[in-house]
Parts: C-alpha cells; sequence; structure tokens
C-alpha cells in the first residue's frame, strides 16, 4: 500500500502527538511507500524551523530519535503519480485546507483525515455530550481520537489516538521502584486544585527526557486522569516505564475513546485511590495482582498503542475498505 501523508505546515504547532504518531508509525511498516509531502522536518531532526525545547511535549518519547528519509525523488510529485489513499494529518486543527484536488486526484480521491481534536476548545463542529459542549466528530472518512459516539460506519469514522515507539519501551525492573508515584502526576489525578491545563511548559517538572523516564521507572505506580482529553501520552509513557497505570474515572470513559481497553484500575476518590496502592504494594513488595497487571498493561501498549500498532489499524482499515469496494 502506497501512501501520501500530507502534514502541518506551519512551524508552530510541528509538536502535535497524533500527527507524529501516524506517520512515524507508517513509516515504520511502510517505509518509502509512505511519502510525508512536504517533509516533516522534526521528523528528521532538523528542529531549525521548530526548535525542540519549544514543540508539546519538548518532543519528549515520539522525537527521541529521527526516522529515516525517503529519496528526495519521491517527493516529486507529478499528476500520474498513483498512491492507494492520501491522509491528511492535524493541520486542519491550525486553519490549513483539506482536501486539496490536485493532491486528492493521485488516490483516486481516496482521502481521510487524522481528527487529533481534544475535547475542548474551538472546532467547526460542536455537540453536546453528557451535558457539556466538547468538540466532535469534523469529518467523514476520518480517523478520530476523542471519538464519544462510537465507531460510524456509515460516515467511515473509526477510533485511533496516540502512540509511542517501541525503542522507548524500557524493560520492567521493580528493583529500583522507591517512590509511591511520578513526580509528573496532574493535579486532578492526586485531588490537588487544578494548575496544569493548557499548553505551557509551566507545569513541565523535566526538561531531560532521560530524567523523565528514570522518575516514572522507580515509581510503583503511574496516576493519570483526563485533562484536555482522555488521551494523553502520559498513559503510554507510564507503561513503557514499566509502571502500573492508575486512571482517575476511567470507569467513565467512552468506550471507543482512546485509549480503549487497558487493562487498569480506575479511581474516583483519595481515599480509593490509597487503598489501591497500599493494596498492591505491601512493604514495598509488589503483589502477585500487582504483577499480573503491570504484564497485562505491558502486552496492551505491545499490541494495540505503539506508533506500528496504530499505523496497522489504519492501514487494515483502508484495506479493508478498498477490499469492500472492489466487491461492490
Amino acid at each position: 500500500m502506497r501512501i501520501l501523508f500530507i502534514p502541518t505546515i506551519n512551524p508552530g504547532p510541528q509538536g502535535d502527538l497524533l500527527e507524529i504518531t501516524i506517520l512515524r508509525g507508517l513509516r515504520e511498516i511502510l517505509g518509502d511507500d509512505c511519502v510525508d509531502y512536504p517533509r516533516k522536518k522534526i521528523m528528521y531532526h532538523d528542529f531549525s524551523e521548530s526548535p525542540k525545547n519549544l514543540l508539546h511535549g519538548r518532543g519528549f518519547s515520539l522525537l527521541t530519535t529521527p526516522i529515516p528519509d525517503i529519496p528526495s525523488h519521491l517527493r516529486n510529485l507529478r499528476s500520474d503519480t498513483k498512491f492507494d489513499a492520501v491522509i491528511y494529518g492535524d493541520g486542519h486543527i491550525y486553519g490549513e485546507r483539506v482536501y486539496i484536488p490536485e493532491i486528492d486526484k493521485l488516490a483516486d480521491g481516496n482521502t481521510w483525515v487524522i481528527d487529533g481534536h481534544d475535547l475542548y476548545g474551538g472546532a467547526p463542529v460542536k455537540i453536546i455530550h453528557d451535558g457539556e459542549e466538547v468538540i466532535g466528530n469534523q469529518y467523514g472518512r476520518s480517523f478520530k481520537r476523542e471519538l464519544l459516539t462510537g465507531i460510524d460506519q456509515d460516515n467511515k469514522i473509526y477510533p485511533t489516538g496516540f502512540g509511542i515507539p517501541e525503542s522507548r519501551i524500557l524493560p520492567i525492573d521493580l528493583s529500583q521502584k522507591d517512590q509511591l508515584y511520578q513526580k509528573t502526576a496532574p493535579d486532578h489525578s492526586v485531588f490537588r486544585q487544578i494548575s496544569d491545563l493548557g499548553g505551557g511548559f509551566a507545569h513541565h517538572k523535566f526538561t531531560d527526557e532521560d530524567e523523565y523516564y528514570r522518575d516514572l521507572s522507580r515509581s510503583w505506580f503511574g496516576l493519570t486522569c483526563k485533562k484536555g482529553g482522555w488521551d494523553a501520552l502520559r498513559h503510554y509513557e507510564i507503561i513503557a516505564a514499566g509502571t502500573l497505570l492508575l486512571f482517575r474515572d476511567y470507569n467513565e470513559k467512552p468506550e471507543h475513546c482512546a485509549p480503549a481497553g487497558i487493562p487498569t484500575i480506575s479511581y474516583g476518590s483519595e481515599q480509593e485511590l490509597n487503598e489501591i496502592m497500599s493494596s498492591f504494594v505491601v512493604d514495598n513488595k509488589p503483589t502477585e495482582e500487582y504483577i499480573r497487571l503491570l504484564e497485562g498493561q505491558r502486552s496492551w501498549l505491545l499490541n494495540h498503542a505503539t506508533t506500528k500498532a496504530r499505523a496497522q489499524y489504519i492501514i487494515n482499515v483502508l484495506q479493508n475498505e478498498k477490499n469492500s469496494n472492489h466487491r461492490h
């Protein structure tokens, strides 16, 4: 399968996590058969226009290593160049065009959109969900991160989410654990007054990625919660660091909204959280249930939430759509 991927052009929001997740995964699987046009420079560690320390999340995890480049002539698109599909990244969130006729015709109109909107903020389509106004599905033929209303087969709207490179997943080492939970636990996850919303860096406690992962790895638990949306790279980094993920109010998350299907523990009060932690780690030693759940989360991550797994799901959907069209 050959895919033309249209990334965000604006140098400012180059760190869009979903766009990087999907493009990285597609390139890991398809190699030169996935062409980013124009070239997304930060993926190749060219930060000349978009300094890494100013990117969302400082480029941790998804930009630790560059991806191999493709031959430059593959980006010399001609009118007779053919792809199986065109996928637009998240540029539409930042005011950029989708459905460009001269691009779409290169895949005979088989055009798809990545929709990485948070739940809150500006977007053309808003809906009321659980009594509050949130961002709804923006496009048909799309892969949406905060998918609240379920898979829509008629309009071809499918779930997606962040992912983490396999190379960033660390061996599980229980011997180094000496603190209850990570220093970067979101305020809401530990029942503090919320001061860490928004896109700034004020609440970031680490500027060095290895130090950030060491803090996660030495923690028995990684606490997380819904913030701008249910999905966050934090969830995957916690599991990748070999730490047990506990998710505040996970039982309230819509079924197909990422991260879907994690074998985690949902908690709703500070007392409940403390009881869970004290029952899973006794005298600074993990119980069998802790180890079982930890291994289950690691298996889930490898099967469903690496960059390759996220991209493979998209490839499978595109292939199934292609096969269905041929049958009809």
